[in-house]
């Protein structure tokens, strides 16, 4: 049983005869790491079990205590729940479900007493009592956890690996990540992120009455990395992950930031935040951009692995004189409010281009910015959408395209899977099943502009409600670019693994073909994210895992094209 309760419980305690008792002086009870001090009453042994005054100790957990004379009956309640029992019942009532416990509560020296087992059977916590020690330990599970955390992340800095291993890696894990892969992995580690310098965080995650995930943030001397702890019943590491995190950017001299809300008093309100130029700068009204995300759950950063592109640029182009304006998407920040049905009807339209309107016209209002001078930069999808945003509200003064696209969101997927499979070696017997499961998923997306919305809304294409898909099959990209007039500049990564310098970025000019107001530019070297990379994982997704900064050259690009228009 946790801390916190969702719905009311109930605690009674009934009167009874008091067993033969044994004293026990210098008993010491440690409640998460700290002692507790018993004024008058204290802890006593009956038979074989530790004996605990439940206000002394419940109240060091949280718990308020109340004790009805009449009734004989004690609650204790925490942020609005209660748990009942009463003295000498041996069970308690529990969010309507009644837990035994042994031996039963009873009264003495005008306090209740409940055994050691109440408060690990009932209560849920961690309890244990050394004899040998004279030691009661209970702790809650955000305590436990965190002193986890430390004990392996201590071990870790100070590359203690046999220890580590020794003390608390499962068998499994022992024969999963030998001693000497855990040095050298370390090693090389650390000569990416710098000295170890503290542990930030701890949140916890229960998966089942076994397993428990920890997910802690540690600060090293050039990033924030995210460690992942496996932990079994038994306090055991069952897994352990470490990753690389975002390079650290300080904000530039003279740059400022501020925090802003895109979309107030809509239902889907946005935090977002203004990166403005230095001073020096601001002689007159400034231009700025407004950043638009690629697709899923993204916050303004537009955080994948080790980058976080979206504050490179922000900061990038603030040192150039440009205002950028960048915010967490809607299907982030309002995650736990989309339900199935809702999902189901979810189209780009509300996930991102009306946000990106939204978002327009805050700066188109503020009186730094020139309302003629407002851009839009889309990334990956918000770089396919960028087009629709401008036609239906942006009316941006022009538009930079990042590794988009003027094909279908799930033509690009249908791609992007039949090229895992393609580099899948051939002996693999998953391969086969694959092909299959992608064939069947194209022939469902062949048929999609036949399906009525409602169909649509029950079918699935690679996972995606279809009704995603064919809403934005009817606002193609393409239609909207045969009417741009506005200045647009086209970039993309040949090292792009995602949408393709061969493909997406041919059709682009293609479609460009014969018009003046379009820029174009490929850098041979650029990954999706316009990140440099050379290394382990190399044209993989999995290469987003190392950390890497957005180009500097394209930075420069951007801003000399927005200056100049």
């Amino acid at each position: 049983m946790r801390k916190r309760f969702v719905a009311a419980l109930v605690l009674m305690m009934l009167f009874s005869a008091v067993p033969a008792l044994a004293a026990t002086e210098g008993t010491k009870v440690i409640v998460n790491g700290s002692p507790v001090i018993f004024s008058d009453a204290k802890p006593y042994v009956s038979g074989d079990t530790i004996m605990l005054p439940i206000r002394s100790v419940a109240n060091l957990l949280g718990w308020e205590v109340t004790y009805n004379q009449k009734t004989n009956e004690v609650d204790l309640s925490v942020e609005g729940g209660t748990v009942q029992t009463k003295i000498n019942s041996g069970q308690a009532t529990v969010n309507g479900v009644v837990r035994p416990f042994a031996p039963a509560s009873v009264f003495k020296q005008s306090r209740v007493y409940v055994p050691l087992a109440f408060f690990k059977d009932v209560l849920g916590y961690e309890a244990s009592y050394s004899a040998a020690k004279m030691e009661v330990s209970i702790n809650d599970v955000a305590y436990s956890s965190r002193k986890i955390a430390e004990q392996v992340v201590d071990l870790l800095s100070q590359e203690k690996f046999q220890q580590l291993s020794d003390e608390l890696f499962t068998d499994e894990l022992k024969s999963i990540v030998p001693v000497a892969t855990l040095d050298s992995s370390w090693d090389a580690f650390i000569k990416v992120t710098g000295k170890y310098k503290s542990m930030l965080n701890v949140s916890i995650q229960p998966q089942d009455a076994n397993t428990t995930i920890l997910y802690v943030t540690l600060d090293f001397e050039k990033l924030e990395a995210p460690l992942t702890l496996v932990v079994d019943k038994e306090h055991k590491l069952n897994g352990l992950v470490v990753q690389y995190g975002p390079y650290k950017e300080q904000l530039p001299v003279g740059v400022t930031e501020e925090e802003v809300v895109v979309g107030q008093g809509t239902p889907y309100a946005l935090q977002g935040t203004l990166t403005m130029p230095k001073a020096s700068s601001l002689s007159g009204l400034v231009p700025a951009v407004v950043l638009v995300q690629g697709s899923g759950p993204s916050d303004r950063n537009e955080t994948v692995g080790g980058y976080k592109p979206f504050r490179d640029i922000a900061y990038g182009l603030a040192e150039q004189g440009i205002a950028v304006l960048r915010y967490e998407k809607r299907t982030l920040a309002y995650a736990n409010t989309f339900t199935p049905e809702s999902v189901a009807k979810l189209t780009v339209k509300e996930e991102t281009v009306d946000d990106a309107i939204a978002a327009t016209k805050l700066l188109k209002g503020d009186p730094r910015i020139d309302p003629s001078q407002v851009y839009v930069i889309g990334h990956s999808l918000g770089g396919i959408l960028a087009p629709r945003i401008d036609a239906e509200g942006g009316d941006f003064a022009g538009l930079v395209l990042l590794a988009g696209s003027p094909r279908s969101l799930l033509d690009i997927a249908l791609d992007q899977n039949a090229a895992f499979i393609a580099a899948m070696a051939d002996s693999d017997p998953a391969k086969k099943n694959n092909e299959t499961l992608l064939a069947a998923e194209r022939e469902k997306a062949s048929k999609l502009a036949t399906l009525t919305d409602e169909q649509a809304m029950a079918t699935t294409i690679l996972g995606v409600p279809a009704y995603y898909f064919k809403e934005m099959g009817q606002h193609s990209t393409a239609d909207y670019v045969a009417k741009l007039t506005k200045p647009v500049l086209v970039l993309q990564g040949e090292d792009d693994i995602q949408v393709y310098a061969d493909k997406d970025y041919v059709l682009w000019k293609k479609l460009f073909e014969g018009k003046a107001n379009a820029t174009f530019k490929l850098y041979p070297g650029l990954n999706h994210f316009f990140v440099n990379y050379d290394g382990i994982a190399e044209n993989t997704v999995n290469e987003y895992g190392y950390p890497g900064s957005f180009s500097k050259e394209t930075l420069k690009d951007i801003a000399d094209w927005i200056l100049k228009q």
